[in-house]
């Protein structure tokens, strides 16, 4: 069995499988993330235990099926702008984009489930590359994750576990109850419709892609209008369905983190903090000191102290 326990959100971030993605750090309640891992067989379970809230966007790979669960009471989990419900399920198909946002700390359980596990009534000829959520599902849910945990104790007491037949048996019922989740007659929950012309999924992509392109000068919440080609006010509620906060606000997340994670990997030699800042068009650097040590628990300067030469 994988099993890590990470201080540093960023490798807890790469350490998460099955998936290419980029993760935003949000209200951080307890500085701690930890991901463990079981393989069976080319089916991948993973429970993940997060002290902070966070944004994951990202691709699945091209040749499976993720399901996803949450396990944590009381917490809004929200995938692809749709908010789930109590018992119900995320499923990923191959190659489809993603977006699942919560606000505070949080658990969750995911099985990866490779296409040529699957049957043949759920096994995908044409990928949709869509990601839904489905209706509430309690007898599924509860199985699938009294399954996923009774197979994370089993492994945490059995070295060779992975290896045994024990495994065997338990990746039939992982992959039985998964397709029920995946199931093609399942209905989903639908996001709203109608009110953009430009479908939500494309003014998405494009804010994506103009603020990846865009390195010399700062983004601004009219220039990721202009670029996704509507209005600001749709953009608005489009950024606070999808991700959970204003487009500002995802602006000023995506900047924090980007200049953590550039303090990290940086030569304290040969830069400062106010270099790295004035860079990202940043110039009150008291305020910006004072949300960065909200967010990571540290002043920029101490991130900056701690990377060795």
């Amino acid at each position: 069995m994988r099993s890590h326990v990470f201080q540093d959100f960023d490798a807890f971030a790469e350490s998460v499988r099955g998936v290419e993605s980029k993760m935003l750090l949000r209200n951080p309640k307890h500085r701690f993330w930890s991901v463990k891992g079981v393989d069976l067989n080319g089916i991948d379970i993973q429970v993940g235990r997060l002290g902070s809230g966070n944004i994951a966007q990202g691709e699945l790979r091209p040749d499976g099926f993720m399901v996803y669960l949450p396990l944590s009471n009381g917490v809004e989990y929200t995938v692809n702008g749709i908010m789930m419900e109590k018992n119900s399920f995320a499923i990923l198909e191959p190659s489809c984009e993603f977006c699942i946002s919560t606000k505070v700390e949080h658990d969750w359980c995911v099985a990866f489930i490779p296409n040529s596990s699957l049957s043949p009534e759920n096994k995908i000829v044409r990928p949709t590359r869509t990601c839904r959520v489905t209706r509430p599902m309690n007898h599924a849910a509860r199985d699938f994750q009294t399954t996923i945990l009774e197979i994370m104790q089993a492994a945490s007491l059995s070295t060779s576990f992975e290896t045994t037949h024990a495994a065997e048996n338990v990746a039939a019922e992982v992959l039985k109850l998964a397709e029920i989740a995946i199931g093609k007659k399942q209905k989903t929950v639908l996001g709203r419709e109608g009110r953009p012309k430009v479908p939500r999924q494309l003014v998405i992509r494009r804010c994506l892609e103009h603020l990846d392109q865009r390195t010399s000068a700062p983004a601004s919440v009219s220039s990721l209008a202009t670029a996704s080609g509507v209005s600001e006010r749709t953009l608005r509620s489009i950024f606070r369905e999808y991700f959970g906060v204003s487009p500002n606000q995802y602006l000023q997340l995506r900047l924090l983190n980007q200049v953590n994670r550039t303090l990290k990997t940086t030569d304290k030699t040969e830069t400062t903090v106010s270099n790295v800042l004035v860079d990202r068009g940043e110039w009150a650097f008291g305020r910006f000191a004072a949300r960065y040590r909200q967010l990571f628990g540290e002043l920029p300067s101490e991130t900056l102290q701690a990377r060795k030469s």
